[in-house]
């Protein structure tokens, strides 16, 4: 072998359970219970070889050390130093509070990671049902541990605040009142679900059953309501207000916790800025805003941000940035879904409009446009895509598990093919220029070629929505470098590699940040990814809020299962990138429902978040672990 002292370190899988079976059986360390924990265990390797593993089981806010072994003849390479160092990061990232470990020989090694000997009578409850205090490791093994996350001890009384209250915002508020936590509930809108009345004429393209939360729903029986009668007919964005959400709100427990018209502005600890660390954890939230114009101010121990995406729209520009003279032509364009058929009628009546996006908010635009032009003669349509490539935007039709999903990429299929609508493929928008009455609309296609779209009266731009992330700048977030959602849920749902419909269950610690006790969730973890679906909310702040009970047995037990979207798109020059393709979203898994007509439905489409929404769920390996940088390797035998 040879001595070549570079290495990398990435996540363990189970293709190598072999090599890691064989590492620990050399250095004399147990294997009962290490393949089950593959998932949290790292190692090192170099040219296919692994060198090196070290792992961790979590267990709630806990997790014990164990496995750290390096290959014989390679220590003093810095592998061991660099695999325990970067569980103990990873750790901290996922807010693991204290690792724990059993050794036998390396007691003396690991007090340079802030590890320290301490009495098994100390140990978490949950962890002493690890294989290694099971009986794999011997009694007189040293038990040492190191606490990351001092616990919070800010006052209990304080509430937990929810931003939004979209119908995320107010499941998790349904969650805190189950477990006897007091909810302080800020909404900017003037009525709960405020963003899914702004677009209430749009049918959902899944059933009732999956748009009402259980925890919501059971609060509700309680006082004689009643869930719609046929659980599978596919409701109005606005029935889901109406007939869910604002009898919800009006329970005593919610109206009381409920402030409505106050916009969050800024969220920070108290007495602490954003560089301040000793002490940080105890201090409360503390929240400003402003309410009919006077600033207000709330204080927290624990903060879910369900603010979501709808009221931050991406603009028409492919390059993030709002195409030159976009925002002086801003009374011809409408950002999200305009009401065609009702109370913008008279807007696009007789006009030539061109819809900008690939998502299911562009195919609502375009479909209740195709209706108006059936009814008023000279109404023209106008598509433009930035991606050439159009499986996704058509959907999986028959193959997709939501069948109103799949049959309104069908009827915009339909539409494109039998001409109804001008069709501009591969258009990259970066200028919109007034001449006269009409606006000109000019972009690259996907060969650099310059394109000028003219005579157009008015765009509806169906781009996508990003997250508003200045109300946290004073707090300590770990994001997605170019989705903006979550680090860890960025590689399962980045549109540029994959789209399958399916995400990889998670819950509160994929949702977390540094900042201890302060949570993203519902379409907003999701930062620009167009993928989220109402059913991925309800079950985030069910994680969520066990996770801030102290429920950590409910809070990692996180089941979600997503229909498919029935056509899978995997990252290649081909694959589309148009990270604008969100829209209006579906909600949940189960039977799916009957497929609406475009004609009489305006083509079933959205299932709102508490703000914006998606339109499939992507999946995708993880992004691969930086190494760490090589230091003293640690002499393997000890059960940790």
């Amino acid at each position: 072998m040879s001595l070549n002292t570079s290495f990398s370190v990435r996540q363990a899988g189970p293709a190598d359970w072999p090599a890691i079976s064989s590492l620990l059986k050399a250095n004399q360390l147990p294997l009962d219970g290490a393949q089950d924990h593959l998932s949290t265990f790292v190692v090192a390797h170099r040219a296919g070889e692994v060198l090196g593993v070290a792992g961790a089981e979590v267990r709630g806010d806990a997790a014990l050390l164990r496995s750290v072994a390096v290959a014989p003849g390679l220590h003093h390479m810095g592998i061991g130093r660099t695999l325990v160092s970067t569980l103990i990061d990873q750790a901290r990232r996922r807010q693991i509070r204290h690792i724990f470990l059993l050794t036998t020989t390396a007691a003396a090694y690991f007090p340079r990671f802030g590890f320290a000997p301490m009495d098994r009578q100390l140990v978490p409850e949950a962890l002493k049902a690890s294989a290694e205090f099971q009986g794999a490791c011997p009694a007189t093994a040293t038990l040492m541990g190191l606490t990351l996350i001092e616990s919070p001890d800010a006052p209990a009384d304080l509430p937990v605040a929810v931003i939004g209250a979209g119908p995320v915002g107010l499941a998790a508020a349904a969650r805190l009142i189950e477990r006897g936590i007091t909810p302080l509930i800020l909404e900017a809108g003037a009525s709960v679900g405020a963003n899914l009345l702004d677009y209430g004429h749009v049918r959902l393209f899944s059933p009732w059953r999956y748009n009402i939360d259980q925890a919501m729903a059971e609060q509700l029986k309680a006082t004689g309501w009643q869930a719609p009668a046929d659980d599978q007919a596919l409701p109005l964005a606005r029935e889901i207000v109406e007939q869910v959400m604002q009898p919800f709100a009006a329970l005593p427990e919610v109206a009381k916790a409920l402030h409505l018209g106050v916009r969050v502005e800024s969220i920070s600890r108290e007495g602490f800025d954003k560089v301040k660390t000793a002490g940080r954890d105890a201090a409360p939230f503390v929240i400003r805003g402003r309410r009919d114009g006077e600033p207000v101010q709330f204080r927290a121990r624990a903060v879910i941000d369900a603010t979501g995406t709808w009221s931050t729209p991406n603009p028409l520009g492919a390059n993030g940035l709002p195409a030159l003279g976009e925002r002086d032509a801003a009374d011809r364009i409408f950002y999200g879904i305009p009401d065609t058929l009702g109370a913008h009628r008279s807007r696009y009546a007789g006009k030539r409009t061109l819809v900008v996006g690939a998502g299911h908010s562009a195919a609502n635009a375009l479909l209740g446009l195709a209706e108006l032009a059936r009814t008023v003669p000279d109404t023209q349509l106008a598509w433009s895509v930035r991606t050439p490539t159009l499986a996704r935007v058509f959907g999986g039709g028959s193959a997709d598990a939501l069948p109103a999903r799949g049959q309104l990429g069908a009827d915009l299929r339909r539409l494109r093919d039998q001409a109804g609508l001008e069709f501009f493929s591969g258009l990259r928008i970066d200028t919109i220029q007034r001449h006269g009455p009409t606006l000109t609309v000019e972009g690259l296609d996907a060969k650099g070629q310059r394109i000028r779209v003219q005579g157009i009266d008015e765009i509806i731009c169906a781009t996508g929505q990003r997250p508003d992330l200045g109300v946290a700048s004073e707090l300590r977030l770990k994001l997605d470098p170019w989705l903006e959602s979550t680090e860890a849920l960025g590689p399962l749902i980045d549109p540029n590699l994959h789209s399958c419909g399916t995400v990889r269950p998670h819950g509160h610690r994929e949702l977390s940040h540094p900042e201890a006790g302060f949570y993203t969730v519902g379409v907003k973890s999701y930062g620009r990814a167009p993928t989220f679906l109402m059913a991925t909310g309800f079950e985030q702040v069910r994680s969520v809020v066990a996770a801030i009970a102290g429920d950590w047995a409910a809070a990692d037990r996180v089941e979600l299962d997503l229909p498919e979207t029935g056509v899978c798109s995997v990252g290649g020059p081909s694959a589309p990138s148009d990270g604008a393709a969100g829209g209006c979203c579906g909600t949940a898994p189960g039977p799916a429902a009957t497929a609406a007509s475009a004609a009489t439905a305006v083509a079933a489409a959205v299932a709102a978040a508490s703000s914006g929404c998606g339109s499939s769920c992507g999946t995708a390996p993880p992004k691969p672990a930086a190494a760490a940088a090589a230091g003293t390797a640690v002499r393997t035998g000890c059960c940790g």
